[in-house]
């Protein structure tokens, strides 16, 4: 079995993370593990908004469950242990992850007041940099910045470099007054490219409601469409970037589009060309030195993907640079404790290099792995 790397892996936030870490003032609303009279265990946040277990830690137990019900000492303790997680990693065959918040990604969302936000975040940081610290080499946290205030944002971007973190969460998808081909962002782009520091849109990490009003433990008849289509928000957010010509004036911000598949870049960059050469000459535009939107998609973002074939059936447009594997573990979503079998049966007829450097080297390079 060859090595495998995990550029999208998770952990579920300890109970107390926030409550015992943030500032006093805070800890009265910050975000907490509560258990519901009906049993079960959520995530409360500040704005009453509640989140269960089951999405976030259930992989390998995922298939024919009919609730959402779950509490924390039925959650795998490789979510929250790193020795623990170092052995679930071996039953998948995973040598090294890449590993992303949980429920700190609804921070974005739930969390309405600057000073507690950026408190949070900074708590979150400092737990995954304690986390990781148990296998260096194998563990790289993920670390979030702010997002309602880029002062905030930037001062904890600069911590975070001195610390060692090479990627960061941002805010998926802003609201609409947000957008990120305003230039009030261009601070925090020059930053990243001054750090080198890689910033990660995941999917549903985002201040933007994902469903039809604000996500609820019981999303209703509406959940299965939107769930489908959720991935446009981040495409939407890069051909923004893209076209207003971000890319073009900072060559060295790299942008990794995670857990949101693959299948959809193949379409995206060839519908990306074909608008900028039809439609461009009659519409503004940021791009001005002759490079194609797909040339600035294909040098600086990567999208990492769990179980995606028909993204690997388009390779020929792609190419295989762009791409790196996830297993997603320990969420609904995941392909643990599969992952090889999976990987298997995605590449069935791709060479050998292809699958190499999607499931590993790609990873090793960028996170200085190898």
């Amino acid at each position: 079995m060859s090595q495998t790397i995990s550029a999208d892996s998770h952990i579920c936030e300890p109970p107390d993370l926030f409550t015992s870490r943030v500032d006093t003032r805070y800890r009265e609303q910050a975000p907490r593990l509560v258990r519901r009279k009906a049993g079960d265990d959520n995530w409360l946040f500040p704005d009453g908004s509640m989140l269960s277990l089951a999405g976030f830690a259930s992989a390998g137990n995922w298939q024919g469950k009919t609730t959402s019900a779950m509490r924390f000492e039925d959650v795998p303790a490789g979510a929250w242990d790193p020795h623990a997680r170092l052995k679930e990693m071996t039953i998948d065959g995973v040598s090294a992850e890449v590993v992303y918040p949980s429920y700190g990604m609804n921070l974005f969302r739930t969390v309405t007041d600057a000073g507690m936000q950026t408190a949070c975040v900074c708590a979150y940081n400092d737990w995954v940099r304690e986390f990781c610290s148990a296998a260096p080499g194998r563990l790289v946290g993920v670390g979030i910045l702010p997002s309602l205030d880029l002062e905030a944002a930037l001062a904890e971007l600069r911590r975070l470099a001195k610390l060692g973190f090479t990627n960061v969460l941002i805010d998926g998808h802003p609201p609409i007054a947000h957008y990120y081909d305003d230039p009030v962002w261009e601070p925090l782009w020059t930053a990243l490219q001054e750090t080198g520091i890689y910033a990660s849109f995941h999917l549903f990490a985002g201040t933007a409601p994902v469903f039809d009003g604000a996500p609820r433990l019981n999303a209703g008849e509406r959940f299965l469409a939107d769930y489908t289509i959720a991935p446009s928000l981040l495409e939407r957010q890069f051909a923004l970037m893209i076209f207003a010509g971000v890319l073009e004036r900072y060559p060295g911000l790299r942008l990794l589009c995670v857990e949101n598949d693959a299948g959809w870049a193949a379409h995206f960059l060839k519908r990306m060309d074909h608008v900028y050469l039809r439609k461009g000459p009659r519409y503004p535009k940021g791009i001005k030195s002759g490079l194609l939107p797909s040339d600035f998609f294909k040098r600086q973002i990567s999208c990492i993907f769990q179980d995606d074939r028909p993204g690997i059936l388009t390779l020929e447009i792609t190419g295989s640079d762009c791409l790196m594997w996830g297993s997603d573990y320990p969420h609904n979503d995941s392909t643990w404790p599969q992952s090889q079998q999976v990987i298997a049966e995605m590449f069935r007829e791709v060479p050998e290099r292809d699958r190499v450097k999607i499931t590993y080297s790609n990873a090793a390079k960028l996170y200085n792995l190898e």
